[in-house]
């Protein structure tokens, strides 16, 4: 277990809610290796992380043009915020799952969730995680490092066991990008007061 943890270390995490639905899976029953992912992963899920892929090299050429593309990259982002509140909403319905979670914290290792039951240690989970600030999810595997009792709930660390590479990429960006909003919003208030 301490090899789980010092995995899940890693990468920083940020205290930040998003939602995961997590469905027991046997170890047998796990890819045999992240390629195998590909081939189970619903289409939903590939084409939401297509789209924002797309995006972020679409915008990139942009940056060098300087002052002259500003207008055109406004445009192309107003465009891509379309295309995310749409997939956005469709992705909501892949979020109808009665075993729905929200993480406590994230990032480019795992995720951490508070529950009222314990969850057992090196059990696998089959997890779907919702960006809905990326207007994006992942589809993934998941280990439990511990479950840990706090107060009267639990808190469960989760690390990555199987992972296409983009997406961990993603999930790496999705917590930058949160902290990057929480120092915005921190240095904000320091202006103000």
């Amino acid at each position: 277990m301490s090899y789980l943890l010092e995995q899940f270390n890693q990468y920083f995490q940020i205290e930040h809610a998003i939602s995961v639905n997590l469905e027991p899976v046997e170890e047998a029953n796990l890819p045999k290796d992240d390629s195998d992912i590909d081939k189970i992963i619903p289409p939903l899920f590939l084409l939401a992380n297509e789209v924002n892929i797309l995006e972020q090299t679409a915008l990139r050429p942009l940056r060098q043009l300087g002052d002259v593309a500003e207008d055109l990259a406004q445009y192309l982002k107003l465009q891509s915020r379309k295309i995310d509140l749409i997939l956005s909403h469709i992705l909501a319905s892949e979020n109808q799952h009665e075993d729905q979670l929200e993480t406590h914290s994230f990032g480019g290792s795992g995720f951490v969730v508070n529950t009222t039951e314990q969850y057992q240690a090196n059990a696998f989970y089959c997890c779907k995680l919702f960006l809905a600030d990326e207007a994006a999810a992942v589809f993934c595997f998941a280990q439990v490092v511990d479950s840990q009792a706090v107060e009267e709930n639990f808190k469960t660390r989760f690390i990555f066991s199987h992972i296409r590479e983009q997406d961990q990429e993603l999930m790496v960006r999705a917590s930058l990008h949160v902290q990057a909003k929480v120092l915005k919003k921190k240095q904000t208030k320091k202006n103000i007061n």
